[in-house]
């Protein structure tokens, strides 16, 4: 029987704690004790010296373990195994079993006292898992790289329909822009600056060569002005103004249906003569005919 009684399991695991692995003794409190660095258990001093070691079976601080231990370094599995089978075979042929270490008849199918059956247990058959995990292993590595492969594929098609869809969208925005610098309302516009530029730079030849021979200006008042009287209000303001400005804005153009050739323009003007600002509405009404050379021409303009 104990002399002392276990309460609970927490007891218990506090008392084996204490057991001295090489006397099975319980280190008491007042004894001088070791713990192992490599295993934590605990020692008696004096059995710790006496061992020169721990007493755990399996603990490398054991100096049997120790001493028995091979350093096996950059070894391969394969090599470490090959190892192993030479060892066992060589001690199944000095008489000698590999797995408890006593006496074997080599001509026995099994070891007399372990029961050791080397056409079972053969390490023969061991380098046939390692090969089982080499096979794994690149079944795995061939699944993960077809998956790279399959992110690659799918990016580098991402990257084709996106370059394919940003070529179409340059290529469309090609025509439609080579399409208005070929328009007729592209045409108008550029009309439009030589007017405006002809006014600012006081050029009276190139404001001559912007209006048609049959021209005329129509007043606010519904006065009409014929062409050599316009040209010469326009060679005054040039002579009384040292700077003339004019600004278009909200510029609608609509082309004639009926007439080909024939447009008119319809805009906000803003005339500064040096400090002096004019602000109306105005109407040009243009043709390109022939006879023009294939020019925009001014024929009729109306001031409101």
């Amino acid at each position: 029987m104990s002399f002392f009684k276990i309460n609970n399991y927490s007891n218990l695991f506090k008392i084996c704690a204490l057991i001295c692995p090489k006397c099975k003794n319980i280190i008491k409190e007042t004894d001088d004790s070791v713990s192992c660095p490599r295993c934590k258990t605990p020692h008696h001093k004096n059995c710790w010296d006496e061992t020169k070691g721990c007493s755990v079976s399996d603990c490398f601080e054991n100096p049997d373990v120790r001493e028995n231990a091979e350093i096996v370094g950059n070894k391969t599995v394969h090599e470490i195994l090959s190892g192993l089978k030479e060892e066992k075979d060589g001690m199944m042929q000095k008489g000698v079993c590999p797995e408890c270490g006593k006496a074997f008849d080599i001509s026995l199918k099994k070891c007399y006292y372990c029961g050791f059956d080397p056409s079972e247990k053969s390490i023969e058959q061991k380098p046939a898992k390692s090969e089982a995990f080499e096979e794994e292993f690149k079944e795995r590595f061939h699944k993960k790289s077809d998956f790279r492969n399959k992110q690659r594929a799918v990016f580098y098609s991402s990257v084709a329909i996106i370059a394919v869809l940003l070529g179409a969208m340059v290529y469309f925005s090609y025509l439609n822009i080579d399409k208005y610098f070929k328009s007729e309302k592209y045409g108008i516009n550029l009309f439009m600056k030589d007017w405006e530029n002809a006014l600012e730079s006081k050029d009276i030849l190139t404001y001559k060569e912007l209006l048609d021979k049959d021209y005329q200006y129509i007043e606010k008042t519904g006065k009409p002005i014929g062409y050599d009287e316009r040209i010469k209000r326009i060679a005054k303001m040039f002579e009384t103004y040292k700077t003339v400005s004019v600004k278009t804005k909200n510029v609608r153009i609509e082309f004639d249906t009926v007439s080909k050739g024939y447009a008119n323009i319809v805009f906000h003007q803003i005339t500064t003569l040096d400090k002096k600002e004019d602000k109306g509405i105005k109407t040009m009404r243009l043709f390109k005919s022939a006879d023009a050379g294939g020019k925009w021409k001014i024929f009729r303009e109306y001031a409101e």
